[in-house]
């Protein structure tokens, strides 16, 4: 049933963003669909990545959950992930879930442009994380931990994880010695 809601409440979300985008000739979007947030995995165990692998993740306290697809669960990126002691990955700190895109056709609309974007966050930062890997086991453990990310994850999440068929696999338990970066994504 929360399934049914969650799909009404999406489809309803994207017809208020159609109609405001269109009044407002492609200057506002409400709400950005975000899905589930992804992490960089830049190294597993003590082997850097030459090509960093993206994955699904939620928070649950202070861990992050590696989520994959069903039909990923037993691929050797999974069975590597879960095998490893430690990885490093990058997450994005900050940013909203409030998109404004605005076209600018002169003074008045640059004004407007710079009022509509000083209501949003200064955007994400990324921030490497070294943590430990404890695997999900599979059957009940899976069951409880898919669960409360459910009860905890926002409208998009929640409908992401289910119309996907999203599967927590590993629990990444963040160490002592990560650092945040600088540098600003987007």
């Amino acid at each position: 049933m929360g399934y049914l809601l969650d799909a009404v409440a999406i489809h309803v979300i994207g017809a208020v963003n159609r109609v405001v985008f269109r009044v407002s000739r492609g200057r506002v979007l409400p709400y950005r669909f975000d899905g589930t947030p992804t992490a960089r995995l830049t190294e597993i165990g003590e082997v850097p990545q030459l090509d960093p692998v993206a994955v699904d993740h939620l928070r649950d306290g202070d861990d992050y959950v590696v989520l994959v697809r069903a039909a990923e669960v037993t691929s050797d990126r999974v069975r590597d992930l879960c095998g490893a002691e430690g990885v490093t990955f990058e997450v994005e700190d900050g940013g909203s879930r409030t998109a404004v895109a605005v076209v600018t056709d002169g003074a008045d609309d640059d004004a407007e442009a710079a009022r509509l974007r000083a209501g949003i966050d200064a955007g994400p930062t990324a921030r490497e994380v070294r943590a430990e890997v404890l695997p999900v086991a599979d059957g009940v453990e899976r069951r409880e931990l898919t669960a409360r990310l459910l009860r905890s994850a926002s409208l998009d999440e929640r409908y992401a994880l289910r119309s996907e068929n999203l599967l927590p696999v590993a629990r990444l338990r963040p160490r002592a010695s990560s650092r945040r970066r600088t540098a600003r994504l987007g």
